[in-house]
């Protein structure tokens, strides 16, 4: 018996000479208790363990150990596109958390920290769509700047004709230029027509609008193509959970989006940039909730608060079966 409690705790502990890289795996793992073990241990005076650390304390709603990690790692390396490029998703998270008083600071250093990641990866798609999507929906007196979002729009164009085309579908409707819309979306039809990242960004965009109806018609174009690169099989993906979210927007379409979600959780490879397993189980037990099967619903939660070790997701799970309880 001693032998076996011995084998047990060894399977369990955290590895005696685990290593920074180490922990980095278990937290692309999702094991988020054992990533934070490993991290702890480490002296490695390296931006990795604060800035994994960060990320930890994002995913177990701890905001101010997230604040506190992320500016040890720029700290350690100021001119890491990463740790700037987290740092402004950290202050956003913090921004729609806190006071009124805090809200513009906050604020602030998002955008700046935005501008240092895209100055320091230009070639970067996702941080430079990041900024394009600050500056679209900031408003003015808190730095948003339509026109520069315009411009990095047509820098992205350039860096990749894709992403750089859909930012500017987005940022013409913004800008209600119904006639550069059309100009961009008909040459996006023309050279991207079986490419599911456009109808992925194109039901982003309706979505944003609350155009739930042209959404999801997007949506479902994108998560009925077929792919043969890892990035389309994210956005088809990406596109299949977004119909199930939509029929939530909408509150509409329930079983076509009990459906998606269902796909979702059996048939996607996640990546770091998707959505969670156990966020997908969230938004299936949203929509069961909204068939009005209540049985059902509460039971789903109740397995997820078993299941996940998302703690910010928890919280959301269980405020829903206390109003359903």
């Amino acid at each position: 018996m001693k032998k076996l409690i011995l084998l047990l705790v060894c399977m369990i502990s955290t590895p005696l000479y685990a290593s920074i890289e180490q922990g980095i795996t278990a937290f692309e793992n999702r094991n988020l208790p054992l990533a934070k073990s490993i991290l702890l241990q480490q002296n490695d005076k390296r931006y990795q363990k604060p800035l994994y650390l960060a990320l930890i304390a994002v995913k177990d709603g701890e905001l101010d150990e997230a604040e506190e990690y992320i500016e040890q790692a720029i700290e350690l390396d100021a001119k890491n596109a990463e740790v700037q490029f987290t740092y402004a998703k950290i202050m956003a998270e913090q921004a729609e958390a806190s006071s009124i008083f805090s809200f513009t600071g906050y604020i602030k250093k998002v955008k700046k920290a935005f501008i240092v990641a895209v100055e320091l990866a230009p070639k970067n798609i996702e941080y430079r769509r990041a900024l394009i999507q600050f500056h679209l929906n900031a408003p003015s007196m808190l730095g948003g700047d339509i026109n520069e979002a315009l411009q990095h729009a047509q820098v992205l164009k350039g860096v990749d004709e894709l992403s750089g085309t859909s930012a500017l579908i987005q940022v013409h409707g913004k800008m209600g230029d119904d006639d550069k819309f059309d100009e961009e979306l008909k040459i996006a039809m023309l050279n991207f027509a079986d490419e599911p990242e456009l109808y992925y960004q194109l039901g982003i965009y309706y979505q944003e609008k609350e155009s739930f109806s042209e959404a999801l018609i997007n949506f479902s174009k994108a998560a009925n193509m077929t792919t043969s690169t890892d990035k389309q099989r994210i956005a088809k993906y990406s596109a299949v959970f977004q119909v199930g979210r939509t029929s939530l927007f909408s509150n509409s379409n329930f079983d076509e989006g009990e459906k998606a979600i269902t796909q979702y959780l059996n048939e996607a490879v996640i990546s770091s940039s998707m959505p969670s397993k156990d966020w997908a189980k969230f938004r299936l037990a949203n929509i069961v909730e909204a068939q009005g099967k209540k049985s059902n619903a509460i039971r789903l939660y109740k397995d997820l608060v078993q299941e996940s070790s998302d703690k910010v997701l928890q919280e959301q799970v269980k405020k829903r079966i206390k109003k359903l309880s």
